[in-house]
């Protein structure tokens, strides 16, 4: 599983179009897609340096807008609805099956996306439908890594006292013999569990080199 942030120029939105000017900028919180080309969104205006109505002028009046209703407008919150004909980055992500987790930034013209993303194929197949949507930048791709254990206990004991013993230095002063009396063990179980944690070091740095590898060639290709 993979997080990635990924900005796109969306001038066919109302919501993007408001904010080109960098005075405002926005999060949508929630969003539910109507049908194929209209989306509600639930959003909250996070800067605003001048009189906000001009910000929702422009987005009343911006042919993409179906509906807008304020919700809530206080010194702290102003929140508000939003009928929207454009689906076209969300659709492009989720036909991907990359997983939009709110919320969606708007600023500068640009809406930021932060996705959950199983394979880094589903990013490229991603990629290539924003090309119809408008410019797209990737901000920030990582990989999400599992909480499980790398190795067992018993290969964390083995491990430390081969490391302890000198099992791994440049001039080798123990053996397996060595490792197993100090933890009494038999000699090839822990022969076993050496073996088996060096092998998963081993591919697991391989798995990241990979990766890191795969990250970079995505990001020069975009």
């Amino acid at each position: 599983m993979y997080l990635a942030k990924v900005k796109v120029e969306q001038s066919s939105c109302s919501l993007a179009v408001a904010t080109q000017s960098g005075k405002y900028s926005m999060e949508i919180l929630e969003y539910i897609l109507l049908n194929s080309q209209d989306a509600l969104f639930l959003v909250k205006i996070t800067k605003y340096e001048d009189d906000i109505s001009e910000c929702f002028r422009t987005i009343e009046n911006h042919p993409s807008t179906l509906f807008l209703q304020i919700l809530e407008k206080t010194n702290t919150n102003l929140d508000f609805l939003a009928v929207v004909r454009d689906t076209s980055g969300i659709k492009a992500f989720e036909e991907s099956y990359c997983f939009i987790k709110p919320p969606i930034v708007v600023e500068d013209g640009n809406k930021i996306y932060t996705l959950l993303v199983p394979d880094l194929d589903y990013l490229a197949k991603a990629y290539e439908k924003l090309k119809k949507v408008g410019n797209w930048k990737v901000l920030h791709v990582a990989r999400i890594y599992e909480k499980k254990q790398l190795l067992t206990d018993a290969q964390k004991r083995v491990l430390n006292v081969a490391w302890e013993l000198g099992y791994f230095a440049e001039k080798r002063t123990a053996k397996i013999d060595d490792i197993s009396r100090a933890l009494g063990i038999a000699r090839s179980t822990a022969h076993k569990h050496l073996r088996d944690a060096i092998s998963k070091i081993v591919e697991k740095y391989i798995e990241d080199s990979r990766n890191e590898r795969a990250m970079i060639d995505m990001l020069h290709k975009s």
